[in-house]
């Protein structure tokens, strides 16, 4: 009862100082909005519970090489044994990517497609929405190919049509029947997105089956464990079915040094995202903090203007713990109206976040449900507790004979209040300070990574894929001769300078094999190092403007009957030659013979703009073939007008081969540094918001103190002090409480920086330039926030201040 007391009569207090109130709602409303919409993320990628049967049990296999310590993919054989062995797991499905034109719906257009066992849809336990999912019958390679569609696909390409299922498409070549729709929350984020899924598992369009029989990786193992079974017990069992694997399949290039990983699988498809969320965690918590002392010192003065009131409160009989008990009731309703509106800028604020978040978020619902509306609640609450516990405590111990006597002169309690408000402001100007240096630290990176030397021009060049479907172009010489003409007739098309083909793009490989470089010691092929290679077309060189430092780039000659070339990096030569001319020595690539090498490139990007690039060699396309391979053609126009040309140049060659993944270069760049420009941007904000209220703290300090100390400057003015001496009055008591904010914010920084080690690119911990510009950013701004008071304290009206 008493409660409802105290909040009528807190209601009554914020509705007639709607003034004050405005100011408190929207300072915490700021604080609780920043951490309203990081905590939708974190509830999006991190707390929200997988759309599976019992997700907990599901782990993701990862065969990891001991040396490398760098992830492959199963092989078939690999698979087949831990499947028909293991006993700490209940069932393992597994995954592979392709890509398949179809036809039959609509125009003839490719497709991403997921090929995948039998039991890929029970192993998660997902159900149709429309028709049925597929079955271990559908799994065997004598049965006849049937297809599931997503949700959005069957939308998109099929409208919707229920009559979908049992209808027949031409897929890749091949007939392929339609036997179920996913539904619409379907979430596979251990692999690429696929529009169409098939229980083909044991094919792929850039193999025959036997290559991978051999020994080709491919596949992604997802497993569920056995009731009562640890992922720590799992892998026990996982390192004896390697070395299994290893004694029945000695001559398998994944024989040795494989040691398969048991991971739960939400950890492993969130890792990379938990230090970037928790970077974010730290920045708003430190935001709130500082909005609450912002409204905590608004209290504190609102408080002392009030000390008469309580006085007489008390006097009459007011227990201490009911005046507490009033002023945190109208905390809590201001802190209640903040949290309304902080609701509503974090829901704007997430709708700005998802325009720049990277592909990782790209395809995983954030929205608000009731675990963010309950956050949002308690943060709401605990905000109204922390910035209202220290005025209340503060406030309930007037000085009774002073506040009865309604004297305005500096008491006890006044200097009491002075120290508590100029302790807060310190903490603010730390804080923001560390924030602001975190942004810059990171901002400094962006601009390192976004000014970075990539290894070759990306401007004026297009990229596409192009994936011949292996039933037509079943043998290399009909895929070389393709791709041949396709680069004849496109370098023939107005505005087209050069064109190339490679089977992967900058900053990422695609393919690695293990590699026996001249003069290294002669070893088995499962304990050679294993280097990424990438299968070029002439003219590849030139048309993404990478360098050739010595010798020269392949020719229309070098094909598959003539002797095996390489081109090597210069990572590689640095590695394996250094100090020695390579041209002219040989490597061993795969089991096959000893290619010469006749030339050395530049460095390009092959593991992510963020890392050194790794040794890698460049091999004819012709020598190599492939079925999925990219388009890059470099332009003297527009490299998007030139689209529809190249197009139909593909279709001239052949009507029912599409394109897809158009993006210019400078496109797959901007994609590359969307993780790291995600955080930077929204550390940023927080790190913005964070130094405005550090200085509106500061200016509201000093105004303050500038109205209570009004009779004490009159009294100086008369006595004769001059306007500069009594803004340095105000100028000195602010720069104490920077300059003490600034050297605690700076110990902090420097201990905190240490902990974004990972997430920055060629930028120091303790970069120079981050920690000037922050400084002296928040001199610069504070002056400004000290000078508007200390001109007030100047312009002040002597004797209306005496009187």
């Amino acid at each position: 009862m008493e409660w409802t007391s105290y909040l009528r009569h807190a209601f009554g207090t914020a509705r007639k100082n709607y003034g004050f109130s405005l100011a408190v709602m929207i300072t915490l409303a700021v604080g609780i909005a920043g951490n309203t919409a990081v905590f939708t993320l974190t509830n999006a990628t991190l707390l929200r519970k997988l759309p599976y049967v019992r997700p907990n049990e599901l782990v993701l296999l990862d065969p990891l090489r001991q040396v490398e310590r760098t992830s492959n993919s199963f092989t078939l054989t690999r698979y087949e044994m831990i499947r028909d062995h293991a006993r700490s797991i209940s069932d393992i499905a597994v995954a592979t990517e392709d890509t398949l034109n179809l036809s039959g719906a609509g125009a003839p257009q490719q497709v991403p497609v997921d090929r995948v066992s039998g039991n890929f849809f029970h192993t998660l336990g997902l159900q149709a929405q429309l028709g049925r999912l597929f079955d271990d019958r559908d799994a065997r390679p004598e049965s006849p190919t049937v297809a599931v569609l997503t949700d959005q696909f069957w939308r998109g390409s099929f409208g919707a049509d229920r009559s979908v299922v049992g209808r027949t498409v031409q897929l890749g070549g091949a007939p392929a029947t339609i036997v179920g729709v996913l539904p619409p929350n379907a979430e596979f984020p251990f692999i690429t997105s696929a529009d169409i899924w098939i229980p083909r598992y044991f094919e792929l369009s850039l193999f025959t089956p036997q290559r991978l029989r051999l020994g080709v990786g491919y596949l992604t193992a997802i497993a569920r464990l056995t009731p009562g079974t640890t992922p720590e017990a799992a892998a026990s069992e996982m390192r004896v079915l390697d070395r299994q694997y290893a004694e029945s399949n000695p001559s398998a290039p994944d024989a040795s040094g494989i040691e398969t990983t048991v991971t739960n699988l939400r950890k492993a498809t969130t890792a990379n995202l938990r230090s970037r969320l928790f970077l974010l965690w730290a920045a708003v918590a430190l935001v709130l903090l500082i909005a609450c002392a912002n409204a905590a010192n608004l209290l504190l003065s609102r408080a002392l203007a009030r000390s008469r009131e309580m006085a007489i409160r008390i006097v009459l009989g007011a227990h201490r713990s009911a005046i507490i008990a009033q002023l945190l009731a109208e905390s809590l309703v201001l802190a209640s109206a903040a949290g309304v509106l902080g609701l509503l800028l974090g829901v704007g604020a997430i709708g700005a976040a998802k325009k720049i978040a990277p592909a990782q978020l790209a395809n995983i619902p954030i929205t608000l449900d009731s675990r963010v509306l309950l956050f949002t609640l308690f943060a709401s609450v605990f905000t109204g507790v922390v910035f209202g516990i220290v005025p209340a405590l503060r406030a309930s111990r007037p000085d009774l004979e002073a506040s009865l006597r309604a004297e305005g002169t500096w008491n006890t309690t006044t200097v009491g209040h002075a120290v508590v408000r100029n302790g807060l402001v310190i903490a603010q100007v730390a804080l923001s300070l560390l924030l602001l240096v975190g942004a810059g630290l990171l901002l400094h990176s962006f601009s390192r990574l976004l000014h970075a030397d990539v290894g070759f021009d990306p401007t004026h060049v297009l990229t596409m894929n192009v994936s011949l479907p292996t039933v037509k172009y079943s043998s290399p010489q009909q895929q070389v001769a393709f791709f041949d003409e396709v680069l004849r007739k496109v370098s023939a098309v107005p505005g087209v300078r050069s064109a190339a083909i490679s089977c992967a793009l900058p900053p990422m490989r695609k393919r690695e094999t293990p590699l026996l470089p001249e003069g290294q010691p002669e070893v088995p092929l499962q304990e050679r190092p294993v280097i990424p290679i990438e299968m070029i077309s002439p003219r590849w060189f030139t048309t993404m403007g990478v360098p050739l430092r010595t010798g020269r780039d392949f020719s229309e000659a070098d094909i598959a009957t003539s002797p095996k070339v390489v081109i090597a990096n210069e990572a590689f030569v640095r590695r394996f030659w250094p100090n020695q001319n390579p041209i002219g020595k040989h490597v061993v690539v795969g089991r096959q013979a000893a290619s010469e090498v006749v030339g050395v490139s530049g460095d390009v990007p092959n593991n992510g703009l963020g890392a050194d690039p790794q040794p890698q060699l460049y091999l004819p396309y012709a020598q190599v073939p492939w079925s999925s391979m990219n388009l890059l053609v470099r332009t003297s126009v527009a490299p998007m007008s030139v689209l529809n040309s190249v197009r139909q140049q593909v279709l001239a060659v052949d009507p029912d081969q599409p394109v897809s993944a158009v993006a210019t270069a400078e496109k797959l760049l901007d994609n590359a540094r969307s993780d790291l420009r995600f955080t930077t941007a929204l550390l940023g904000a927080f790190s913005g918001l964070a130094f405005v209220l550090a200085l509106i703290g500061l200016y509201g300090v000093l105004a303050y103190s500038v109205a209570q100390r009004s009779r004490e400057l009159a009294i100086r003015v008369v006595l004769g002090a001059s306007v500069p001496t009594v803004m340095q009055l105000v100028f000195s008591q602010g720069l104490v409480l920077v300059g003490i904010g600034l050297l605690a914010g700076i110990a902090g920084s420097l201990a905190a920086s240490r902990l974004m080690a990972s997430m920055l690119y060629k930028v120091s911990v303790i970069d120079p330039a981050s920690f000037g510009l922050a400084i002296a950013l928040f001199l610069l701004a504070s002056g400004l926030a000290m000078y508007l008071p200390a001109r007030r304290a100047a312009q002040v009206k002597v004797w209306e201040s005496l009187r």
